[in-house]
């Protein structure tokens, strides 16, 4: 008895693993069902015995994706002859009959053909996914569109809801039938299963066969909103799922040529099928298709796609979420239709959490493959303004978008027609005329270097002269175009910074020249000898350490301005109310020369090799001699997490070292390679190339969520360094 008591606990621990290993489990490291064991739908309205029963023992397949124009080059389905079959749309019956797979034109009955569904496994991979298309029924399509809320979900509305649906017209969506004979269908399922794994599951539909007009039950595969490889930006956002599918390679090979054969059936059948040629007419969904078609193709020949990620406010357009580039706008498709925008996506005002960006360049600017190959297409660094952003490439093409409201983008606002074919990719054009070595954006203004003469531009608000170096008081007025401020036109530079509203530079002697507000000693006193131009007095001013050691780079708060010399010793002047000097607050609140900051950050080799500042905080990163770890130190106003802790007061008001994130194992804190501030708010870049945020998040700037956890006292500051999602 013992024994048969084991004996059945090992059957029932036998039976209870085979029936796990049944079961679909979706593995996020392949991001496909593992061992190609996928699930059937809740909405399945046949199980497979009772289709199979209903079609003869024979199984109808209805495929819409790849199988529209390649079953396969091996497997069951590749018995099939869609050339012969159905391409023409001509039956050519004493053929069909000598094959034991065939096909035949057909259209799924209430379903649409929706841009998706991720793909790591054919066409694209785990680092880069490619796009597929999946079918969502028109009650999906509208959940989609018409998300509840929490007063939506009466018996009323619900009814209403239905007699909505009920009377709107069901959707078509062409595909091919297939048909395969009893002795095949088994091994055509697991093929069919392992194929689809990549988050779809089974489904049975109705489908009205085009040459007919019989009504038959096949087998679907498909993935809803619900399912993990579910897309749900890119079947918003056509621009973007365009970029990826024009660029987007995987085992079965290039993203855009799944797209391009698919928009070829689907032409070639409304031409040879007045149902068809019906349906799709009467179809938005695959019309998408062929708008998605025509942008890859631009995107392959006249434009140049480039994928960045952001958060933050996108009022503005600053983060490239809607559809203009100049002012935050209306999102249209090639057809002039509306695009739908979504809360937290596409058409956001505000996004908590890193999304895709995608930058849309001309490819006539990049210089070619020879551009290419010496890396000018290379982006270098990446600018956040107050309203605007830009990106700068190592060849020295500066792209502005966002806000433009001052001209602080270097041109005037909706340029180019909106007529204009590629009006709907919405390509940044770059700086016109100004190759730029050095870029750096403030409030509503942007100041840059010109590559190879070391010559200052600006352009943007001018209201204190932070563009022309006019004196405040004086008309200054905003400047669309590049312009060199007063009496600087001689001069080179290495480094420039722009602040709310004044500007500084570091010319190539090593000297600080500063220009534009100064009302709290953020800028130096004017030259009393430079010539007045045109009637204006210049705001314009220069300094030189006292001991001749050479600066190399000044960064701008909001009131003040700090340098840093090639001796590692930083200094500061402007207002102090915060401890942004570097030194006690109980000295004179403004400062109108620079003076060290006091501690080790003042002394020489102090190995201080950057600093960065926000609003009224500063960061600087010192590595050692003879070390590759790099020491943050950090000063200023803290009363909304800033300096990554919670100290005692507002604001720290001597350079302190500030503690660094710790890894997931809360044992060892990281190592950084880089840092840089917000208005109110502070960012590493660690050496695992993971981004850390502290400070003011009330736009969603941390990138980290709107989340209430430890270290936060509420859902717009962050006290403790946290990870960006």
């Amino acid at each position: 008895e013992s024994e048969q008591r084991t004996q059945q606990q090992q059957q029932q621990q036998q039976q209870q693993q085979q029936q796990q290993q049944q079961e679909p489990q979706w593995d996020p490291a392949t991001q496909t069902y593992k061992d190609g064991i996928v699930p059937a739908h809740e909405s399945m309205s046949l199980s497979l015995e009772e289709l199979l029963s209903l079609n003869h023992g024979k199984l109808k397949i209805f495929g819409y994706g790849s199988l529209c124009w390649h079953p396969g080059s091996k497997g069951v389905l590749s018995l099939a002859n869609i050339a012969e079959d159905e391409h023409d749309h001509e039956r050519k019956d004493n053929a069909v009959a000598k094959r034991k797979v065939t096909t035949d034109p057909g259209r799924a009955i209430g379903y649409q053909r929706c841009w998706a569904q991720r793909s790591a496994d054919h066409r694209g991979t785990t680092e880069f996914n490619g796009i597929v298309c999946t079918l969502l029924s028109d009650e999906e399509v509208w959940r989609f569109h018409h998300p509840r809320n929490g007063d939506d979900c009466g018996e009323d509305m619900e009814e209403m809801e239905k007699m909505l649906m009920q009377s709107m017209r069901p959707s078509m969506t062409e595909g091919l039938i297939y048909t395969v004979d009893e002795d095949l269908v088994e091994h055509c399922l697991a093929e069919l299963d392992f194929r689809e794994k990549g988050g779809y599951a089974r489904d049975v539909i109705d489908v009205i066969e085009d040459e007919t007009g019989n009504i038959v039950k096949a087998l679907l595969y498909r993935g809803t909103p619900d399912n993990p490889a579910f897309w749900k930006r890119v079947y918003l956002d056509l621009r973007l799922a365009a970029a990826i599918m024009a660029v987007a390679i995987g085992p079965s090979g290039h993203n855009d040529v799944y797209l391009l054969n698919l928009d070829k059936f689907l032409s070639h059948a409304a031409k040879h099928s007045p149902a068809v040629a019906l349906a799709l007419e009467d179809h938005a969904e695959d019309d998408r298709t062929g708008e998605l078609a025509k942008m890859v193709k631009m995107l392959q020949n006249d434009y140049r796609p480039i994928f960045l990620f952001g958060a933050g406010s996108n009022e503005h357009n600053q983060l490239l979420l809607s559809g203009h580039n100049d002012e935050c706008s209306a999102v249209y498709t090639s057809n002039g239709k509306h695009d739908v925008k979504f809360t937290g996506g596409y058409g956001a005002k505000v996004v908590d959490e890193l999304v895709e960006i995608l930058l849309v360049v001309p490819r006539e600017t990049d210089g070619g493959d020879a551009a290419s190959a010496n890396g000018n297409l290379e982006p270098m660094s990446l600018h956040a303004g107050g309203g605007h952003s830009a990106m700068l490439t190592r060849g020295g093409d500066l792209y502005l978008w966002g806000w433009n409201q001052s001209g602080q983008l270097g041109r005037l606002s909706n340029i180019g027609s909106s007529t204009s074919s590629s009006t709907y990719l919405n390509p940044v054009q770059p700086l016109s005329d100004i190759k730029v070595a050095f870029a750096d954006l403030g409030h509503n203004h942007t100041l840059v270097i010109e590559k190879g003469t070391g010559k200052l531009f600006g352009f943007g608000e001018n209201g204190r002269g932070q563009v022309n170096g006019c004196a405040s008081g004086e008309s200054c007025t905003n400047f669309h175009m590049p312009t060199v401020p007063l009496g600087l036109s001689d001069e080179t530079f290495v480094h420039v910074a722009a602040g709310l509203f004044h500007s500084a530079a570091i010319t190539a002697d090593g000297l600080l020249v500063t220009w534009g507000c100064g009302r709290f000693g953020q800028c130096l006193q004017p030259d009393e000898d430079q010539e007045v131009n045109d009637s204006k007095t210049s705001s314009v001013g220069r300094w030189k350490t006292p001991d001749g050691s050479k600066l190399v780079q000044v960064v701008c708060g909001r009131r003040h301005t700090a340098i840093l010399d090639d001796l590692g010793r930083v200094w500061c002047l402007g207002d102090n109310k915060y401890g942004q000097l570097g030194r006690s607050v109980s000295s004179p609140n403004a400062a109108r020369e620079p003076k060290l900051v006091a501690g080790p950050l003042g002394e020489s080799h102090s190995g201080c090799i950057a600093i960065m500042s926000g609003w009224s905080h500063i960061l600087a990163l010192v590595k050692a001699k003879c070390s590759t770890k790099i020491t943050l130190y950090g000063w200023g106003r803290n009363d909304k997490g800033q300096l990554g802790k919670k100290f005692d007061g507002r604001f720290v008001a001597t350079p302190r070292v500030i503690d660094l994130p710790f890894h997931n194992d809360g044992f060892q804190s990281v190592s950084i390679q880089s840092a840089c501030c917000g208005s109110e708010s502070s960012h590493l870049l660690d050496t695992n190339g993971r981004i850390w945020s502290c400070g003011w998040n009330e736009h969603g700037n941390l990138g980290v969520g709107h989340h209430k956890e430890h270290g936060c006292v509420n859902e717009e500051c962050c006290w403790k360094w946290k990870a960006v999602t």
